[in-house]
């Protein structure tokens, strides 16, 4: 994996501002705290005023971590003809809930097969992408418009839009209230914007947790701060809605669902395969109980 430089910070909460004095400690993450020793190692917390899980230290990369990454490699795993489909099924709810097409706006796009589904659908659309060799696939293979920026200063975000896509985005942001305040702004009144984030109270993470204090190690499964795919603040349904409601944006519909881990694998060792048959098992009977791995959601601007 390429060599990242961090420095580390003494943040608070990052959704609500909770002083981190008072926050419950989860365990450590990365470095000597994984199983491949990716990344550095830092604590993980949980606000108890909010219930949002964050890196205590906050490690703070020295440039963008993701641009030694080649997409092949990050995204491995992601369909991307799959992905184009969901593009399709995004748009068809956004055009149910605002009653017509309009113009999308996706931040963090990736390679953007999202977007070109939202294209096919009849959608004006446009990516923002941080990262170079990303947005150089988006362009050339799959047709659509994006600006290379930090979501902070995209001028794409000055713009007013019908709909704003985040998928699998805010939990890459240090700062998720201050990008949900400017997507706020850049939605017309009663636009909509869709959030997709992993649950970090799913059945998967508690019972993750469990596993590795039953087996002696001081670790946790929450969040990848020094290593891919580097998320950084953790969701669950208490901590989004408090993030929706203090940037001025209204839930129309949450829903949790089964998402696939991208946890790296073990060797083929008898415990590395049990330890997969319990994660694929945590994953489906969370999905059962109402606690899938995953979380999405569409909020209207107030």
């Amino acid at each position: 994996m390429p060599r990242v430089e961090w420095r580390f910070e003494e943040r608070d909460c990052p959704i609500c501002g909770e002083d981190r004095a008072t926050s419950i400690r989860l365990g450590r993450r990365g470095g000597a705290a994984h199983h491949l020793a990716l990344g550095c190692e830092t604590g993980i917390v949980r606000c108890r005023r909010c219930h949002g899980v964050y890196p205590l230290p906050t490690p703070l990369p020295e440039g963008n971590p993701y641009l030694d990454h080649e997409a092949e490699v990050y995204f491995r795993g992601h369909d991307s003809t799959g992905k184009v489909a969901v593009g399709e099924e995004l748009a068809r709810q956004a055009e149910r809930i605002l009653g017509s097409k309009g113009r999308l706006l996706e931040i963090g796009c990736g390679r953007g097969e999202l977007l070109r589904g939202a294209a096919n659908s009849g959608w004006v659309v446009h990516g923002i992408e941080m990262t170079e060799t990303f947005a150089h696939i988006a362009k050339t293979e799959f047709d659509v418009a994006v600006e290379v920026s930090p979501a902070e200063t995209a001028t794409a975000l000055r713009e007013e839009w019908d709909a704003v896509v985040l998928v699998a985005i805010l939990e890459h942001v240090y700062e998720p209230l201050a990008l949900l305040a400017q997507v706020r702004e850049a939605l017309r009144p009663g636009g909509v914007v869709f959030i997709d984030v992993p649950n970090e109270c799913s059945l998967y993470a508690r019972m993750g947790n469990l596993y590795l204090r039953l087996t002696g190690r001081d670790w946790a499964v929450n969040l990848s701060p020094t290593f891919p795919p580097f998320h950084v603040v953790g969701f669950c349904r208490a901590s989004l809605k408090w993030a929706l409601a203090t940037t001025g944006l209204s839930p129309v519909r949450f829903e949790l669902y089964k998402m696939e881990s991208c946890l790296t694998p073990r060797s083929g060792s008898v415990r590395a395969r049990l330890e997969a048959v319990g994660l694929r098992a945590s994953l489906a009977v969370g999905h059962v109980l109402g606690m899938g791995a995953g979380i999405t959601c569409w909020a209207r601007r107030s």
